[in-house]
């Protein structure tokens, strides 16, 4: 049988080509099968005798993913970043025992992205700079758009409240980062204790067999771009006491009669879903109804008059 070699020559050390690279691997993924038992193969061999062909060329694939990241040194191309990283939390401000979730973006740098294939492989850390504050719950990190094969990625390791040596790889997602940011991971954070604490992100340490923490792959074949630029790569969460909050609601007649308009203003409490509610009558029996477009966080809420009586309050709940 003739064996599948990923080799960086004769061609310039340091090209190579993503899209073969991604389809040799998927040739081999589990679940996919080519003649059954008996059969005769492609190459003249039963299904049975290709097995071992299949597992070898997994396995090239594979090594050559992170090879690359390894041994290529001074082939890559003069761009130094080649990336840019991005960070975001979907609550910026949360209680304690409260949960956000924290999210790592990369996206390839205007300037490569028509040239670009896909963000080839990453290689990082999460930095948490108050770990008495917030801590992550890396049990729970998923990286869904990546490939997360056992033999080219990792979820880290803890280094006190840091994730050092996190990495994957993109061949199963052509365009990876180009077109659009692509997300690397997202993992829960839960406040510990009243304060601040700055999330970052920087290049990966601790895999001595890695050394690049970003591989861009060039359409076409060739030379790959790498490196990150990590400067907006931070983003900060605010951890506040749970004490209760109770907003008061403010009403201011812009035009006076039926038909006209009502602002209905208060201070938001923070890390809460605040909710203007409604009802014709203070009898207990009759439920507040939530206005059209809760919650209202932004603390003003405009309604029309009418005829008849209503009454308004807000409601500050945990989101």
């Amino acid at each position: 049988m003739k064996r599948t070699e990923y080799t960086m020559e004769p061609r310039a050390r340091g090209d190579f080509n993503a899209t073969r690279a991604g389809r040799e691997a998927s040739r081999s993924r589990p679940g996919r099968t080519g003649a059954q038992p008996g059969q005769r193969s492609d190459h003249g061999r039963s299904a049975g005798a290709a097995a071992p062909c299949k597992a070898r060329t997994r396995r090239i694939a594979l090594r050559y993913a992170l090879a690359l990241a390894a041994v290529l040194g001074s082939a890559f191309r003069s761009h130094a970043q080649a990336v840019s990283v991005t960070m975001s939390l979907d609550n910026p401000t949360i209680s304690i025992s409260q949960t956000s979730t924290l999210h790592v973006y990369a996206q390839v740098i205007p300037s490569l992205r028509t040239n670009a294939d896909r963000i080839f492989s990453w290689y990082i850390n999460v930095l948490n700079t108050n770990g008495t504050v917030a801590g992550c719950n890396w049990s729970l990190m998923q990286k869904t758009a990546s490939d997360q094969d056992p033999q080219t990625s990792s979820t880290g390791v803890s280094q006190g409240s840091n994730r050092v040596g996190i990495y994957d790889t993109f061949l199963n997602l052509p365009g990876a980062g180009t077109s659009n940011r692509v997300e690397l991971l997202s993992v829960p954070v839960t406040g510990l204790a009243v304060g601040t604490t700055l999330f970052q992100v920087q290049a990966g340490t601790g895999q001595p067999d890695l050394s690049s923490d970003f591989l861009v792959a060039p359409k076409g074949g060739g030379q790959p771009y790498i490196g990150g630029d990590y400067s907006a790569a931070l983003v900060n969460l605010n951890v506040i006491t749970s004490a209760p909050c109770t907003p008061q609601l403010h009403v201011t007649d812009l035009s006076p009669g039926p038909g006209g308009f009502l602002l209905l203003t208060f201070t938001p409490c923070p890390s809460r879903n605040n909710t203007v509610e409604s009802r014709s009558s203070l009898s207990n029996g009759v439920p507040w109804q939530a206005l059209p477009g809760a919650p209202h966080n932004s603390g003003s809420v405009t309604v029309t008059n009418s005829s008849s009586p209503r009454f308004f309050r807000v409601r500050a709940s945990l989101p």
